[in-house]
């Protein structure tokens, strides 16, 4: 059992100096950590209460006031620990992933699967897309390999634990390469919708199996590999969907009780993979706006979903790419996650922040 983060000291708050430098935008908020410019991680944030009840099934309404979840949102919330936090679990509930890499992850994994099946059989009946994916022989490999893993827990003989595990991670990675097939395919948003669950979910099974049998390396390589197929398809998906080729319609009064500025500037910077939002809407303004005969202000079902779709997409990259360095750290320690996990376990609960863990990088401590 490890006793400590190496290079890192659990904190009750967080100096103001690197709240400060989040608000400005030179730190950022990537799921679990919290990341200087040059990709140095700053903090980790481990969740501390049982994240598998705080994370909502995909596609439930958003009736939260961290829609925007980024730097413009913080100028409003303020300099706070706590609203910082609360910043990072919103957009893990919102991503419909944890903020940390743990062996916790399996029974994570297991849960959503189902939570996703459940959501799944109610459009079943309407779409005949939905209907065919539920039959896929892939899924059903996925979960018969998922409930595996499950129980590695109980397992206690370590040669039995080890095989079942490089089993697990065989079935996992052939499963997901039919899901990358999937993925890059052009297809509406209900479509897209359960093969990117499945891509992600089979992506992090694979890494998490990966991990455990100590190929730490490999974990981080895999799911990074993973994590760029995933921008590919869904950030074509938000360029042809959200936006299409009249952006500036999405400044119009019909979207103000569906989509706010920041959220659109942070889109924009999801798609084109810089910082460039708050420009791109400045330059938009001035263009003209299609004539709309819709004097009701509302907006097809389809785009509804489509900008749910797209908000969960910008908030699952960060805490996809903070998962990539979580693992890479814990390649750097040569710690499974299960080993991570168990420490994490141990913490006292009065160390907990809005029920999450901070760990601050040793030499933050002292600004």
């Amino acid at each position: 059992m490890i006793s400590e983060l190496a290079g890192y000291t659990l904190m009750r708050s967080i100096p103001d100096s690197v709240l400060a430098g989040v608000l400005s935008g030179s730190y950022k908020i990537f799921g679990g950590v919290i990341r200087n410019d040059t990709g140095q991680i700053i903090a980790h944030l481990v969740n501390a209460g049982n994240s598998v009840d705080l994370v909502s099934t995909f596609l439930s309404p958003l009736n939260t006031i961290f829609s925007g979840l980024n730097t413009y949102q913080l100028y409003r919330v303020g300099v706070d620990v706590q609203k910082l936090i609360g910043l990072a679990q919103a957009s893990m509930v919102i991503s419909g992933l944890t903020l940390a890499v743990s062996s916790a992850g399996f029974l994570f994994l297991n849960n959503k699967i189902n939570k996703i099946d459940k959501k799944l059989e109610e459009l079943a009946a309407d779409l005949k897309y939905i209907r065919k994916f539920l039959e896929l022989q892939e899924r059903a490999r996925l979960i018969s390999a998922l409930k595996v893993i499950r129980e590695l827990g109980q397992i206690e003989d370590a040669s039995t634990k080890t095989q079942m595990l490089i089993n697990s991670r065989q079935t996992l990675g052939e499963i997901h390469e039919r899901y990358k097939a999937l993925i890059l395919e052009d297809k509406s948003a209900k479509e897209l919708m359960p093969i990117e669950e499945y891509f992600t979910i089979t992506a992090m099974g694979h890494a998490l199996c990966s991990a455990e049998l100590g190929m730490y390396g490999q974990a981080a390589h895999d799911l990074l590999e993973s994590q760029m197929t995933w921008r590919e398809a869904t950030k074509a998906f938000v360029s042809e969907k959200d936006f299409g080729k009249e952006q500036q319609r999405l400044l119009g009064k019909k979207y103000v009780g569906h989509i706010k500025s920041e959220e659109i500037a942070g889109w924009m910077d999801f798609v084109e993979d810089g910082e460039i939002g708050i420009d791109r809407l400045d330059e938009l303004r001035s263009l003209s706006p299609k004539v709309d005969i819709n004097i009701f202000n509302i907006i097809d079902k389809e785009e509804a979903i489509a900008i749910d779709v797209a908000r969960k997409f910008v908030q699952r990259d960060r805490i996809l790419q903070g998962y990539v360095d979580q693992y890479r750290y814990y390649s750097s320690l040569r710690k499974k996650p299960s080993e991570i996990q168990e420490y994490f376990n141990n913490l006292p609960t009065d160390s907990k922040i809005n029920e999450c863990y901070v760990f601050l990088s040793n030499d933050k401590i002292s600004v």
